[in-house]
């Protein structure tokens, strides 16, 4: 039983592991896909939105070519005050930068011909010949840091745009988009990777993260620039952590617990049960069978209308042995008496202490005289012969003996023990007047 019952616990809780671990796994993958989708979504209308912002002094400069610096300025203050991730705005007519707002920190970048230096021209000369805006990046420029660079090419002549004046660059601080979409919001266990370098997407190299998070990826999504796309990725990686440990078993630690303390208390409870049974139909001195003992065999026996008979015992001189030697000694002559009755009977028999000094024997399947008699033979000889010393007390043990059989001396319980109890005291009454003559 406790083999199946084990079984059976294993089969339900692996089956509610199974379930509450595949309901778990999808609740935080759609919850990733969230968090990724909302990556996706800060980054995407951050730069489209910036670069925007700053395409206005492009088309300024674009539809006034003789236009100053001077006259360049203000607007530049108000698109750098309006976006925020604006690291830096660059002017180069004839592709050289003569412009750069905020100049604190940018002066590096002043003068830079971009015809000179080839990874930066790659890009200026894609703006021009598209005649179209161009993200390019991220990169790492020449005053420091890293961003992306949105590429504006400007034509004297729009919308016609055959006369090259120049381009107008926009660099986007890479690292605080990063942080304002929130890619290092995922949890520990989960690492994002962001590749499509020059809006390249899924064909381009890997710029941010792990080139294995796009090995099987849990969620991608795809940013749509002003020119190509970024695709985000993110991915569980191994965590070893008593935490993550603890939640993905949590069905089993509580399956299991649960069992063991349920069959534990079944246990416990039969154990209770079988040993308050057990002790209803036991004497508690002697731990032979009780009156309710005694009933039960005799009920039983009576309804099959078996063959039985039943001898009635009780001690002689046995309030003497309390008065002399106190009631522990008695007790333990019950005890003694008890034990060597038992040892004399057949297995199948029934020793029952049924009051003070009294004892019931049940004898199935016997009622011929003789044999009968050897009982009672086979009683006085093992039972009352030998001697019993007790802390040095020989304690004399003497019985008077009575017995009836069903259903040749009675059709009843009731009237078979109370035949026994009188052929009881009949032998008691033989035994007192043996010692007075």
């Amino acid at each position: 039983m406790a083999l199946l019952y084990f079984a059976a616990t294993y089969e339900i809780v692996e089956y509610l592991q199974h379930s509450y671990s595949r309901d778990i796994a999808d609740d935080r993958a759609d919850d990733l896909s969230r968090q990724l989708a909302l990556v996706r979504y800060r980054l995407e209308a951050s730069v489209t939105s910036e670069i925007f912002e700053a395409n206005a002094l492009a088309a300024y400069i674009a539809v006034s070519p003789q236009s100053s610096a001077h006259q360049w300025l203000p607007l530049a203050e108000n698109i750098r005050r309006k976006a925020h991730h604006i690291r830096n705005i660059g002017v180069a007519p004839n592709d050289v930068i003569s412009f750069v707002y905020p100049r604190q920190g940018n002066e590096k970048a002043l003068g830079l011909d971009f015809r000179l230096h080839p990874e930066q021209w790659r890009t200026v000369e894609i703006a021009k010949n598209n005649g179209k805006i161009f993200v390019a990046g991220p990169l790492t420029l020449v005053q420091g840091g890293e961003a992306i660079i949105a590429r504006i090419p400007i034509f004297s002549d729009p919308p016609n745009n055959k006369n090259y004046w120049g381009v107008f660059s926009v660099a986007l601080d890479w690292n605080r988009l990063l942080h304002d979409a929130g890619s290092d919001s995922f949890p520990d266990d989960v690492e994002l990777a962001i590749r499509g370098v020059d809006g390249q997407g899924e064909l381009g190299a890997v710029f941010y993260g792990d080139p294995q998070v796009f090995t099987q990826p849990l969620r991608t999504e795809t940013v749509n620039l002003v020119s190509g796309t970024w695709q985000l990725a993110i991915k569980e990686i191994a965590h070893d952590s008593l935490e993550i440990w603890f939640k993905s078993n949590l069905v089993r630690l509580l399956g299991y617990t649960l069992s063991v303390v349920l069959f534990i208390s079944v246990i416990l409870l039969l154990n209770t049960y079988r040993n308050a049974h057990r002790y209803s139909y036991e004497d508690v001195l002697t731990k032979i069978g009780n009156r309710r003992r005694a009933m039960q065999m005799l009920q039983k026996l009576h309804k099959h209308g078996s063959h039985f008979c039943i001898f009635n015992i009780d001690l002689n001189n046995f309030k003497q042995i309390n008065d002399n030697f106190g009631h522990v000694a008695g007790d333990a002559l019950l005890v003694e008496i008890a034990r060597r009755l038992e040892s004399v009977l057949r297995g199948s028999d029934l020793v029952a202490r049924i009051g003070g000094d009294e004892f019931l024997v049940i004898l199935p399947r016997i009622s011929a005289i003789e044999n009968i008699q050897a009982v009672q033979d086979k009683i006085h000889a093992e039972v009352c012969a030998p001697t019993f010393v007790w802390h040095g007390i020989t304690l004399p043990i003497q019985l008077s003996m009575g017995y009836a059989c069903f259903p040749e001396a009675a059709q009843t319980i009731e009237d078979l023990l109370h035949n026994a109890d009188r052929a009881m005291y009949a032998d008691k009454q033989r035994c007192r007047e043996q010692e007075v003559g």
